[in-house]
């Protein structure tokens, strides 16, 4: 009897020590984010060129500007005219990690998997005698009309 207690108030601690937690991240997560996020300057997109280095889109006001970024150093390139840009993208392009979409897809995927179903789909969407679909050829051959292509 003192051992189902004892693992009962061990378990009510941990629960509680892992809430706390999460609402404290939760907590500091929000903060940080209003304090780092400028009122008039954001980064629209950003892509990773090599280890440590990085093209970043800038909204300054209502100009675009390219900017590089390479260990400690930083330069301007260019300024960027772009005519289709709507400011529901640029709410849209926050970076907002949504842990529920990712769960979601990735155990949807998980259960597909589970059940015989391939996670990849080919291109030619043909299945095979188990009613998998064979993915490995089909990217075997996208690599062969890739290196040719190339070599051309």
């Amino acid at each position: 009897m003192q051992t189902f207690i004892s693992a009962v108030m061990f378990t009510i601690v941990f629960g509680s020590i892992l809430f706390l937690a999460y609402v404290t991240t939760k907590f500091i997560g929000t903060k940080t984010n209003r304090i780092v996020r400028g009122k008039y300057i954001k980064i629209i997109e950003t892509v990773n060129l090599g280890f440590d280095s990085k093209l970043h889109l800038v909204k300054a006001g209502d100009e675009f500007i390219l900017v590089s970024a390479c260990g400690k150093n930083i330069q301007i390139l260019t300024k960027v005219q772009l005519g289709d840009y709507s400011s529901e993208e640029e709410e849209q392009g926050d970076n907002v990690f949504n842990f529920k979409e990712f769960f979601n897809k990735y155990a949807q995927g998980f259960s597909k998997n589970r059940e015989g179903i391939s996670f990849f789909k080919s291109e030619s969407g043909e299945k095979d005698k188990a009613g998998s679909t064979p993915v490995f050829n089909s990217n075997l051959n996208r690599l062969r009309k890739i290196t040719a292509s190339i070599a051309n």
